[in-house]
């Protein structure tokens, strides 16, 4: 099961929350009005009025940059998201254990002839 969108909504609520905590500061409350209209578009897949509104609710935090506190604040919120929903690190990590145990990278030319094979289109 995909839980790709749940985590996106989770992101929204988080950064939501932080926005709210400041809400005193300067630009936040603009923010996060314009944050709330991203997520009730993500969540009914308006993927365009959403990006429209996140580059608004960016733009009233570039305006008036944000307070250490807040940045701070947000940052720790997509950091959590970039560890448990990116996989680069995890791959790395994969990479160098496999790579520690014998197991030889592959060129990319035999990753294309795996993807080819996988996808039935081998030649």
């Amino acid at each position: 099961m995909d839980y790709t969108i749940d985590n996106n909504a989770r992101l929204f609520d988080e950064l939501l929350h932080v926005l709210n905590t400041h809400q005193n500061e300067p630009g936040a409350i603009e923010a996060l009005e314009d944050l709330k209209a991203a997520k009730v578009n993500y969540v009914q897949r308006s993927i365009d009025h959403m990006m429209n509104c996140l580059v608004l609710a960016l733009h009233d935090l570039i305006v008036h940059p944000p307070s250490e506190a807040l940045q701070s604040d947000l940052k720790s919120v997509i950091d959590r998201f970039y560890r448990a929903a990116l996989p680069g690190p995890k791959l790395s990590e994969l990479s160098r254990q496999y790579e520690a145990s014998g197991g030889k990278p592959l060129s990319v030319e035999e990753i294309l002839q795996e993807v080819n094979e996988r996808r039935g289109t081998s030649r």
